[in-house]
């Protein structure tokens, strides 16, 4: 078995189920209680419209869970009602500070029967508003990156039973190399890069811990946490997981970026996502 085949072997067991998501704009009428990024949401008429530093948050996209139910294959959504994901364009925050807190926003209505298309807030500016776009859904195999599966085998001692197979050392020696090389090939094949669960394709750096130390108060701008709280927040961290990531949407006439070239990522921990609460989720930006 040579270097590669034993590191795909390893990508194996550490590989996610990732549900992603392709858009093309709608110039058909608009789309009611279906899934979709953009246009107008479909709500409750008393629905209060979020704001963050008394701006209005534009409206991302919606998707009908029942849509995606059978892609979910560990069974982490709930299996219906509709996502609603909201982020505040103008500051387009990073989520590395505690104030960022309310600049993104996710609700969860599990019954829509009597909702509407609503209007946006008088108050919002026109390029504030996503045109709407129509989106399909593929699964997919989600790898992690790097410094992801560095993290992971720190935790859960991954290469420990490999350790008897009589190249490990050099594997060990050229297992970034090897990595990259697989990784890159995964990163060339992806067709989209917004998506729900599976890993985040970062650009910068991995979140988890960002999300644990940012949600307990510590600004996380190029300042580390205190080392004392090293232990609680490392520990914390593996309670996150990647709820929905977002890609540039981009049509003949419009595009929507997040800084440049970048990604906003929707995180949420296990135990909120299993007991349907999304009042905590936690957006981070990264671009390049």
């Amino acid at each position: 078995m040579d270097f590669k085949e034993l590191l795909t072997k390893i990508l194996s067991e550490v590989k996610k189920d990732e549900i992603t998501i392709f858009t093309k704009p709608n110039e058909d009428s608009e789309i009611l209680n279906k899934s979709k990024i953009g246009g107008r949401p479909y709500l409750p008429k008393d629905f209060v419209w979020p704001y963050y530093q008394e701006l209005p948050l534009s409206f991302l996209a919606q998707i009908n869970l029942e849509e995606v139910k059978s892609l979910d294959k560990d069974n982490l959504l709930p299996d219906k009602g509709m996502l609603y994901f909201f982020y505040e364009l103008e500051t387009q925050e990073w989520g590395y500070s505690p104030q960022d807190k309310g600049c993104a926003k996710v609700f969860y209505f599990e019954d829509t029967s009597n909702f509407e298309l609503i209007d946006f807030p008088e108050d919002m500016e026109d390029y504030y508003k996503i045109p709407e776009f129509k989106v399909n859904f593929k699964s997919n195999i989600s790898l992690p990156s790097y410094e992801d599966f560095d993290n992971l085998n720190e935790d859960e001692k991954i290469l420990e039973k490999y350790k008897t197979h009589k190249n490990f050392k050099d594997f060990e020696d050229k297992l970034f190399d090897e990595y990259s090389e697989i990784y890159d090939e995964y990163m060339e094949s992806i067709e989209s890069h917004t998506k729900l669960l599976g890993y985040p394709d970062i650009i910068q750096n991995s979140m988890e811990e960002e999300c644990a130390a940012v949600t307990r108060g510590f600004n996380m701008g190029g300042i580390d946490y205190p080392k004392k709280y090293k232990e609680e927040i490392k520990k914390a961290s593996k309670d996150w997981i990647l709820l929905f990531q977002m890609d540039t949407i981009e049509s003949d006439d419009y595009e929507l970026m997040f800084g440049d070239c970048g990604h906003i990522y929707f995180w949420i921990k296990k135990d909120d996502l299993k007991s349907k609460n999304f009042d905590n989720v936690w957006l981070i930006l990264q671009c390049c």
